[in-house]
């Protein structure tokens, strides 16, 4: 950790989460305050964000971020009372400040003393807004939000059934003279006198933190007279789990709650307000209550906790778990099945078999709450690109409209890390290949404004990406000029493509159409990446475009990468799995049905041409003879259909994908082993790199 902040290492996990968190939803939220305008919603959410990364940060002893956060405040603050418009200086300024502050937070991490100079970011501040010195810590933000400090009387526990509570009779009781007279003059003011009890998650790491944030969140929403615990206890780290604030506010009870429910592990809020006209009566000045609103905790209390979060390595290591318990199902029901081919039944194989049924029962089950404890919503990924899109389509000159559908989508965490670049470098493509400039756009009839859209939907066991544009479309002639230009096939297989295979062409190392080389694109890099980076997940990704209107990419991807359902056959004594996520169909070969064409084998299937390519020759493994015949298991992706040739069929079965190891490196052909039920390996077929290898350029002109 960095040297200069005293925190275990805990603490500092729960900071760095909770400041990613925050970084990310005030970069999303700062995209659509460019075109919000002065939304006091959005900009109440900005501010809060900001609010609890200061809080937090000020708690954890980092002044520059601290200072930083402080300033930012200041300039919502002035959004917010619309004294400061968010154009596009000030949107570029907030987007600034988010950078500086996630290098800092990587410091943090790394454990660097951070020393960037905030004075140049801080000068270019709109006026008054890096006024001021941040907050020192926990003592002078709390000191200043609550400037009563009386004896601490004792908590209920979030268990006690309270029933109605009686707010003015409270406030005199637990208030001071002065702070009581403080309520009267507020409440002639129109204001409202409110008791805010928070309850956090019994697993919360940082009380302090949180009750500090509270603090905070209610000295924005008003006058904080008086909490339990006090700002000294709070410094002190004297918190438990409930506090409660006394406050003059002009906000009411729905808008408090649910500024106090944004702050992270808070469990439950409970809120009561009392409206009243001053009066001066016993004690001083004990409000008259007109009207006060309850709060009651029935014995039906909600949980404290319904969520926690958990490494991600925890979670790896639950799964490779899993799956051996998947294999020694496998193996448990193989046993069985041989012995009832046995002589007679016992009690005890009956036995036997009842309990391989329930084990079978609760390791599926098992396994399914596993894979949805390590799926996660792809808004996770989603809310990383509007950022991106943004500042790509201003240094190009060009206005996007950038359209996100099906973020709340779920999916398998391995999955949604490795799927983030090729998204990036589609969405990269759009911008910078696909949509036309305003000028262009007027002169070809359309909106100046172009549209870029991302999506994600289920489809079965799958997940479909969409990245489309509303742009010019790729023009399949200029592709294949440049494919003969740069010597990857002649003018005459050139002519013999289709469209569909032309495009296909998008997909080679070092082919690129742009006009002009840009810091974006245009060097012919990125979209042979993007394949290999999605055929290595087992999925798949198909191009639609249509010339002048745009383009539209479909990745098709398995909802996890751990265990796969797949095709088991057989090369001689070897077992090898194709993923069923490929397979098509199966068919018996005869030698009859073999054709040559081009001096490539194949087959015809309902009149069209299908390749074959036999698996004991890619894997260097010597035919064997086969009286019963052998089968083609047709497979098919990115729209590219192959025959693969093995001896035989041995059934479908769940399988758990292992890797192959530094040792042995990448193998042509294969995507990993997986181990089956009597423990021997089956090494798992990689599709997508077979047929890429069949349908190179230098066949798609020999094979129609």
């Amino acid at each position: 950790m960095a040297s200069n902040l005293d925190i275990t290492p805990e603490d500092l996990k729960v900071f760095l989460e909770e400041a990613e968190e925050q970084l990310q939803r005030l970069e999303g939220d700062v995209v659509k305050l460019e075109k919000a305008g002065h939304d006091a919603e959005l900009l109440q959410e900005i501010f809060r964000a900001a609010h609890t990364l200061k809080g937090s940060s000020a708690t954890l002893g980092h002044q520059p971020m601290a200072r930083l956060t402080h300033s930012m405040e200041n300039v919502l603050d002035k959004l917010r009372k619309k004294k400061l418009s968010p154009s596009a200086d000030v949107v570029n300024l907030l987007f600034e400040c988010l950078d500086v502050l996630r290098g800092m937070k990587d410091d943090i991490a790394e454990g660097r003393e951070t020393t960037v100079d905030l004075e140049p970011l801080l000068a270019r501040m709109p006026a008054d807004a890096a006024a001021g010195p941040a907050p020192a810590g926990v003592k002078a933000a709390a000191a200043e939000a609550v400037p009563g400090k009386t004896a601490r009387p004792s908590a209920g526990s979030p268990g006690d059934e309270r029933g109605t509570i009686d707010v003015a009779r409270e406030f005199v009781t637990q208030l001071s003279d002065t702070e009581r007279s403080r309520i009267a003059a507020g409440l002639a003011e129109g204001a409202q006198a409110g008791i805010c009890r928070v309850f956090f998650d019994q697993d919360c790491l940082m009380t302090s933190v949180r009750a500090y944030q509270v603090l905070l969140a209610l000295g924005e929403a008003g006058e904080v007279l008086k909490s339990v615990p006090s700002a000294e206890d709070v410094e002190a780290e004297r918190v438990g789990h409930e506090m409660t604030a006394y406050l003059l506010t002009m906000e009411d009870k729905a808008q408090l709650e649910a500024t106090i429910k944004a702050i992270g592990d808070v469990a439950r809020v409970e809120v009561s307000m009392a409206q009243a006209a001053p009066a001066g009566e016993a004690q001083g000045a004990q409000p008259t209550v007109a009207q006060a609103e309850g709060a009651r905790e029935g014995s039906q209390a909600k949980k404290n906790a319904t969520t926690v979060r958990v490494d991600v390595n925890l979670l790896d290591n639950l799964m490779n778990l899993v799956g051996e318990l998947v294999i020694d199902r496998t193996h448990l029901a193989q046993i069985l099945g041989r012995s009832e081919h046995g002589a007679g039944t016992s009690e005890a194989a009956d036995e036997l078999v009842r309990t391989s049924a329930h084990i079978g029962r609760v390791t599926t089950q098992l396994q399914e709450e596993i894979m949805k404890a390590r799926m996660l919503p792809i808004e996770n990924l989603f809310k990383k690109f509007p950022r991106m899109v943004r500042d790509l389509s201003l240094k190009a000159g060009k206005e996007i409209d950038f359209v996100i559908e099906g973020q709340e989508t779920e999916l398998d965490r391995s999955v949604i890390e490795e799927i983030g670049d090729p998204l990036m470098h589609l969405l990269r493509n759009s911008v910078d290949h696909g949509v036309e400039s305003p000028a262009d756009r007027k002169a070809a009839g359309k909106p100046k404004t172009g549209t870029v859209r991302l999506a994600a939907e289920h489809s079965e066991s799958h997940i479909i990406i969409t990245v489309s544009d509303d742009g010019r479309g790729i023009d399949t002639e200029k592709v294949k000029a440049s494919a003969v230009r740069k010597g990857f096939l002649t003018e005459a297989q050139a002519r013999r493509l289709s469209d569909k295979q032309a495009l296909d062409l998008i997909f080679l190392s070092g082919l690129s159409t742009a006009q002009a080389v840009t810091e974006v694109s245009g060097r012919g890099v990125g979209m042979d990446v993007v394949r290999k980076n999605i055929e290595r997940l087992n999925g798949s990704i198909e191009l639609h475009t249509v010339p002048g209107h745009g383009t539209e990419t479909r990745i098709k991807l398995p909802l996890t990468l751990a265990i796969v359902r797949a095709l088991l056959v057989s090369l001689g004594q070897s077992v090898f799995a194709i993923p069923l996520t490929s397979v098509s169909e199966t068919l018996r070969l005869t030698p009859q049905m073999v054709k040559t064409i081009k001096r490539k084998e194949a087959i015809v299937v309902r009149e069209s041409v299908l390749p074959l390519v036999r698996l004991n020759r890619v894997f260097g493994m010597p035919a064997e003879a086969n009286e019963t015949g052998q089968y083609v298991v047709v497979v098919n992706t990115n729209g590219q259909r192959l025959g693969l040739v093995v001896d035989g069929l041995v059934g479908e079965q769940e399988v758990v994908i292992k890797s192959l190891g530094g040792f042995i490196g990448n193998i042509p052909g294969l995507s990993g082993a997986t181990i089956l039920g009597e423990g021997d390996v089956a090494l798992i077929v990689d599709v997508g790199s077979l047929v890429k290898s069949e349908t190179n350029l230098a066949r798609i002109g020999l094979v129609s």
